[in-house]
């Protein structure tokens, strides 16, 4: 009996001491993980591997990284910056790349818009994955919005070997839906700042869509928008890369009557293509390019219904060559212009080759075109062939152009408001031309063709610039920026100042405009400043170029968007400049 309650005590005390030894156990378990601080981001980085935590695990994170940035005054290269993104980004690229499918959307933007924020190159695979996963299942929701985040963080790092994806990701993301929305316009952004010559391909396959215009189809606009975010995009980005494999396809848009709204993009892209453009645009206005004419014939047929007539590929090629601005696309204009049989083809010719640098046989070929036309002929898309031909010739900056032009005035058959409106053109362009000694011809003109609230009254201006600076191109640059003369009652004044500095100035009166140029408000006043920059850079110049493109950077990230705005020609000079370096 003794020896049965010695047993029975000795297993009580067994499995009193047993419950103690487990309990005690289980306290240092839970010791050692209170242990485990969760205000550390290793904490939550260990949550990242479990579905249950993912989402509050990433939201923490992102938490601490905004936290670390604000301590560093913004800066994520900052020490303490870099000391959580050490810790943090390989765990977090790995969870996105490898959890996609299992992640809400909600988690898995917020994931990658934190990787993509870290700026950091060892995030490649999941910058990598969001635009291959895109690419395979292209998302229309608004808040799906991976490749977004993924493209900025791309073209800030130059991110060369995540090219072929992105671009594939660029082919499937639509503008017209709700993600394009929000979208379109940063990835579109992020692609212009990191050209790939690997696009090329690509990109000019997507030229080669159709774009057919709504009209009153309303099923037919989202298509239409969509063939217009991409091709756009496309035509700025083969300019950029610069690959001469894309002139054709560019040619082809400028061709094709339905492409119309791209075809300012594409003239321009075709500019900083250079030379292969002015090649490729001379064999064309020649009729030798059979492979484009019979595209530009067959669009015209298929678009209209009625076969084409004429050379209608002669003026597509001409606005080319006039708008490159080299000086190897005068020849083949000044061919073109003695062989065309058309009036109004003839004056597209005439007019675009005032935009290239000037010769002797180019400025009587102008002439002789001029000569033929007469006041019924118009212009493509529309107006009077002469007046804008008129406007046109100043941009020969040859005070010699005046007599002739006053002779034309005298003898332009016609009667009624047609031939007035002619006469006053004339007289205008005269006195953007007109040196000090020409005074008094102009002025006789004028007060024979103008009018007393606008020929007359610009005449006194001009008048009064021109005695007060005679010759000096240093007086004309002065001029031209004064705050005066960018009021819209005294802009004539800065135009003509403009016109004087292309007439009389050189590379030091060049340099100088174009380091004053900025400060002119007036858009019509800086428009010519820009114009006798351009003149005045008949071989280019790569000094002048970075100057241009200095300021149209430093506008673009301004917040007043007038100034961005006013940039427009001042672009178009410097892609010029750039194409005859």
């Amino acid at each position: 009996m003794l020896r049965s309650s010695r047993t029975v005590a000795s297993l009580v005390r067994s499995l009193i001491l047993g419950t103690a030894a487990t309990t005690a156990t289980a306290m240092v378990a839970t010791t050692l993980v209170g242990c485990k601080d969760e205000s550390q981001p290793e904490y939550w980085v260990e949550k990242l591997s479990d579905q249950a935590w993912k989402a509050r695990a990433v939201k923490r994170l992102e938490q601490f990284f905004e936290d670390a940035v604000t301590r560093n005054g913004n800066d994520i290269k900052a020490q303490g910056v870099q000391d959580l993104v050490n810790k943090t980004v390989e765990p977090l690229t790995q969870a996105y790349v490898t959890d996609y499918d299992n992640l809400d959307t909600k988690t898995r933007v917020s994931l990658i818009k934190l990787i993509a924020s870290y700026r950091d190159k060892r995030t490649e695979p999941a910058l990598k994955k969001a635009f291959e996963e895109f690419a395979k299942k292209p998302a229309t929701a608004k808040d799906e919005s991976d490749i977004k985040w993924a493209a900025q963080a791309a073209a800030d790092m130059k991110l060369e070997s995540v090219a072929v994806p992105m671009v594939e990701a660029f082919t499937k993301l639509r503008a017209s839906t709700m993600l394009g929305g929000v979208t379109y316009k940063d990835y579109a952004d992020a692609m212009l700042d990191m050209p790939s010559k690997a696009w090329v391909g690509p990109l000019s396959a997507r030229l080669e869509q159709e774009m057919t215009p709504p009209g009153k189809d309303k099923s037919a606009i989202d298509p239409f928008r969509d063939q217009q975010f991409w091709q756009a995009t496309a035509a700025q980005l083969l300019g950029m890369i610069g690959d001469p494999a894309a002139v054709e396809p560019l040619m082809k848009v400028l061709l094709d009557p339905n492409k119309a709204d791209l075809h300012p993009t594409a003239v321009l892209a075709l500019v900083k293509l250079g030379k292969p453009t002015v090649d490729a645009a001379s064999k064309l206005i020649a009729g030798k390019d059979e492979k484009l004419v019979a595209y530009a014939m067959q669009r015209i047929k298929e678009i209209t219904g009625k076969p084409a007539t004429g050379t209608p590929y002669v003026a597509t090629a001409a606005l080319i060559l006039g708008t490159s601005g080299r000086a190897d696309a005068t020849a083949p204009l000044v061919a073109a212009l003695s062989a065309e049989k058309d009036a109004s083809t003839r004056a597209v010719i005439a007019r675009e080759l005032t935009k290239v640098p000037a010769t002797e046989e180019s400025k009587a070929a102008f002439k002789a075109a001029y000569e033929s036309l007469t006041l019924e002929t118009e212009i493509p898309p529309g107006g009077g062939a002469l007046e804008a031909l008129t406007e046109a010739s100043g941009q020969f900056y040859d005070p010699g152009m005046v007599d002739w032009l006053l002779d034309r005035a005298a003898k332009a058959k016609g009667t009624g408001d047609d031939l007035k409106a002619y006469q006053a053109g004339v007289t205008v362009t005269a006195m953007k031309l007109a040196k000090a000694d020409q005074l008094a011809t102009v002025g006789a003109a004028v007060d024979r063709y103008g009018s007393a609230d606008i020929e007359k009254k610009a005449f006194k201006l001009v008048e009064g610039l021109v005695k007060a600076c005679g010759d000096r191109a240093n007086c004309y640059v002065a001029a031209i920026q004064k705050p005066e003369n960018q009021e819209q009652a005294n802009q004539f004044v800065g135009m003509k100042a403009g016109y004087m500095i292309g007439i009389l100035g050189d590379d030091a009166a060049r340099d100088e405009l174009v380091g004053k140029i900025d400060g002119i408000a007036n858009a019509a006043v800086r428009f010519t400043a820009a114009q006798a920059i351009d003149h005045l850079t008949p071989k280019g110049s790569k000094e002048v170029s970075a100057k241009l493109n200095a300021i149209i950077s430093k506008n673009a990230k301004s917040a007043d968007r007038s100034k961005s705005a006013g940039d427009g020609p001042l672009k178009q000079v410097m892609y010029r400049i750039d194409a005859r370096n």
